[in-house]
């Protein structure tokens, strides 16, 4: 059994995440990535522009995924 496989079992027994591991998991949150990814776009604009404007949305942008993950609750799926 590997190293996720023991992990994974431990969770599912109750044991919380350590902080790097839920650090990793924000970043793996679909709505974190899909607005890391606009602003990594709208970044590199930016600096291929010359264009303040540009670089702040992406900084803004970027730290609204991480804030929406900061803020969000960790919800589980109901068992049927």
């Amino acid at each position: 059994m590997g190293w996720s496989e023991h992990r994974i079992k431990e969770y599912r027994q109750g044991k919380p995440a350590t902080w790097l591991e839920r650090r990793i998991l924000e970043h793996a949150n679909p709505v974190h990535f899909t607005l890391a990814m606009i602003a990594l776009v709208g970044f590199v604009y930016g600096l291929w522009m010359n264009n303040w404007i540009w670089i702040v949305g992406a900084v803004i942008l970027s730290m609204i995924g991480h804030i929406y993950c900061w803020l969000w609750t960790d919800r589980q799926p109901a068992s049927s």
